[in-house]
């Protein structure tokens, strides 16, 4: 077994943070999870394992991922969210790889979203980052879509899944796009970037199509229009918040 610490950070998570914690238990013997003030019964369910639980003011993603970081007993992090279950034979593969620390594993990802699996559009055959060497590794912090900061690392995927249970209807995916479309404008204002009508109007469309059509989404049915359709609303969002900031 690798010496690998779990990092989650969360807010109202107790729909799924049962589930994540029976599997990360599995793997980890040092579970961190930065709470940015939940009021529902997250930090109850957590403090039923031994794990090592910190409520801190929410200073964005990376921030808090980072923060997780420097807790964590262990130089491994496996970075988790609190609606992110790893497989059985994930658990297996990660338990079993021989580690290195100039590399970052990226892990395959299947979406459910409203209840379903999605198989094609942009989320399939999606991979993210999340098993690195705390000494070499850290989150940036922009205030949307965090990454790594990887360069010159080179990245190995591995085979087995961590399933996103991801927006469970309509409304809450609106809710999250209006969120990320604010946060998006905010940073393109503060790196000097100009809406334009083609960024405004134009964009959105072409969003649509890649996912829609390119991308095949439509094989997923309503639920892989819904997807192209409110992804084309963010951005269209973004770029109008955008245009009002300036």
């Amino acid at each position: 077994m690798n010496d690998i610490s779990i990092v989650i950070i969360s807010l109202n998570a107790e729909k799924f943070i049962l589930q994540v914690l029976d599997r990360a238990k599995m793997l980890s013997n040092d579970i961190v999870v930065v709470d940015s003030g939940s009021s529902d019964k997250t930090e109850k369910y957590c403090k039923e394992y031994e794990l090592s639980f910190t409520i801190k003011k929410w200073a964005g993603y990376g921030a808090q991922k980072n923060y997780g970081n420097s807790l964590a007993r262990h130089d491994w992090i496996l970075s988790l969210d609190t609606d992110e279950i790893m497989t059985e034979e994930l658990v297996l593969e990660i338990s079993q790889l021989t580690l290195d620390a100039h590399v970052v594993y990226s892990i395959p990802f299947a979406n459910s979203y409203c209840g379903k699996l999605i198989r094609f559009g942009r989320w399939r055959n999606e991979h993210h980052a999340r098993l690195f060497h705390k000494s070499s590794v850290s989150w940036n912090e922009e205030a949307v879509h965090e990454g790594l900061n990887i360069a010159h690392k080179r990245q190995v995927n591995l085979n087995h899944k961590i399933i996103h249970y991801s927006m469970s209807s309509k409304a809450e995916h609106l809710t999250k796009a209006e969120k990320y479309a604010l946060m998006g404008a905010k940073n393109l204002f503060k790196a000097g970037r100009k809406s334009t009508i083609i960024k405004q109007y134009i964009n959105p469309v072409f969003r649509f199509v890649l996912d829609y059509f390119i991308f095949l989404g439509f094989l997923d049915g309503r639920l892989g229009f819904q997807i192209a359709w409110i992804t084309a609303k963010e951005t269209y969002w973004k770029y109008k918040h955008l245009k009002n900031m300036s």
